[in-house]
């Protein structure tokens, strides 16, 4: 049974906005468990017609789950759990406004050994119904059990994570990309959580001519260039658009913050472009963190040479 489930709502979100009950703190005598995940689905489809055009956009999903929840079905490796309420954004090249998707009933699974996280159920998107199945492969040790719990910040195994959405008995597999925490739950402000997508990170340079280049971090490490040139970072991220006092440190030194706010592209996502400091040319593999209003995003690592 476990291997028919082994698929995980990074998108219970499948075309863009996903809104869940902000009442689960209230209705939960102990902690409430954060699970997040966040990136970008496979820029191809691994199998079927990707008919919502997800194939290369961002998505980003948090499911808030009671950690006193009892499971509704157990056995020597997994955890069924009814009734998960989710909440978070999936950016689809068919959708350019927000659109709000009320859930059904979720089922969540925590499966250890292999450790995964997922999450399917149906969801309704402008009358129709859409079935979704996913998973989020976790580094081994990731879970210390399958019982509800935090971890740290993790990177996703995309070998073994994926997203199926299914409209009838036609049905579209997704690679998936990208990273997943388990936090505790501290309150509505939870529901913002300053977050530092690693994905589709771009380097911008002005050059001394006036001329502008782009490239993405992926294609290669971080060039400063000439003296003359200013070299800024672009990052998507989340919880930043309603922050008082935005912070961004490179290597541990203060990067200025050029632009904090809601994506221009990304429906959902928020936006961050900070300048890096000549100063750190050639120091190879480095962490950025952000600080949004007090609250502190897990790193990003990048590589400048």
């Amino acid at each position: 049974m476990v291997t028919k489930l082994w698929s995980i709502a990074i998108a219970a979100a499948v075309i863009s906005g996903l809104a869940g009950s902000k009442i689960l703190a209230a209705s939960c005598s102990s902690s409430v468990i954060a699970y997040q995940a966040s990136g970008a689905f496979g820029s191809n489809p691994i199998g079927g017609a990707d008919k919502l055009k997800l194939a290369g956009q961002p998505f980003s999903i948090t499911l808030y789950v009671c950690q006193s929840k009892t499971p509704s079905q157990t056995s020597a490796n997994y955890a069924v759990y009814a009734s998960v309420e989710l909440t978070g954004t999936v950016k689809s090249f068919l959708i350019t406004t927000p659109y709000t998707i009320k859930p059904t009933a979720m089922t969540f699974v925590l499966v250890h050994p292999p450790d995964t996280i997922q999450v399917l159920g149906p969801i309704t998107v402008f009358g129709g119904t859409i079935n979704i199945k996913a998973v989020i492969a976790l580094p081994a040790g990731t879970l210390a059990s399958t019982s509800i719990a935090a971890f740290p910040t993790v990177s996703i195994v995309t070998g073994k994570s994926g997203f199926v959405y299914s409209q009838g008995t036609v049905s579209t597999t997704l690679a998936v990309i990208g990273t997943a925490t388990g936090a505790v739950y501290t309150g509505a402000a939870a529901q913002a959580r300053a977050l530092l997508h690693a994905e589709g990170v771009r380097a911008i340079t002005s050059h001394g001519d006036g001329t502008q280049s782009v490239q993405p971090m992926q294609a290669g490490p971080l060039d400063l260039g000439a003296s003359s040139d200013t070299v800024m970072l672009q990052f998507y991220a989340s919880g930043v658009r309603d922050a008082s006092e935005v912070h961004v440190q490179i290597a541990g030194q203060d990067a200025p913050v050029r632009y904090s706010g809601e994506s221009g592209h990304f429906a959902g996502l928020d936006e961050v472009i900070v300048e890096v400091p000549r100063s750190l040319a050639g120091t190879g593999d480095v962490d950025v963190v952000l600080t949004a209003d007090g609250q502190t995003a897990s790193p990003v690592r990048i590589h400048i040479q």
